[in-house]
């Protein structure tokens, strides 16, 4: 995969990482939990995240609505989902190359997992670089923070037998 890392954060979430797994896996049910600019989600075929599946998505980003379509380009099983935007109708693709993140997940202990989300791309030409610079790291950190706390709440309140979907209070670490 190409694509420079551009951010990363991370969160402990005290849940295995097969129930996280079960969360993220079926995007069409929980994507917009995760991320709640994400307003549905339609995975072809209605199936789960595999490699190779195309989900296209209607997000509300910064009051701007319009949709992105992703590819699953990687899917393993409890450790590790992504995703290429291969499309949008905010012009992020056509400023930012290889544009692709993914979710990371590591067992820290029978009932915790560490969970971590990076966002890679390369700026097209002078307006990518601007763009970057000026805007999509801090909205791209602002997402994964976002996603982290609302993955960590519903994991956990689902390990704890109560689905709410309320924000949780957690610390998310970041990188770059």
């Amino acid at each position: 995969m190409k694509g420079k890392l551009q951010g990363r954060n991370e969160i402990l979430v005290h849940a295995p990482p097969e129930l996280i797994w079960e969360i993220l896996e079926n995007s069409e049910a929980n994507l917009s939990r995760v991320l709640p600019m994400v307003k549905t989600c339609e995975i072809e075929s209605g199936g789960r995240e595999r490699v190779g599946a195309v989900r296209t998505c209607a997000v509300d980003f910064g009051g701007k609505t319009g949709q992105t379509v992703e590819r699953c380009i990687e899917s393993v099983p409890n450790r590790t989902l992504a995703h290429r935007i291969e499309e949008d109708s905010f012009g992020f693709s056509r400023l930012l190359a290889d544009f692709w993140f993914s979710f990371s997940l590591e067992p820290e202990s029978l009932e915790a997992t560490r969970v971590r989300i990076e966002t890679h791309y390369d700026p097209n030409g002078i307006g990518g670089h601007l763009m970057s610079a000026l805007m999509a790291k801090r909205q791209f950190r602002h997402v994964r923070k976002t996603a982290l706390s609302n993955l960590k709440h519903l994991a956990e309140s689902t390990s704890a037998g109560n689905p709410a979907a309320l924000l949780a209070v957690g610390s998310v670490s970041e990188a770059p």
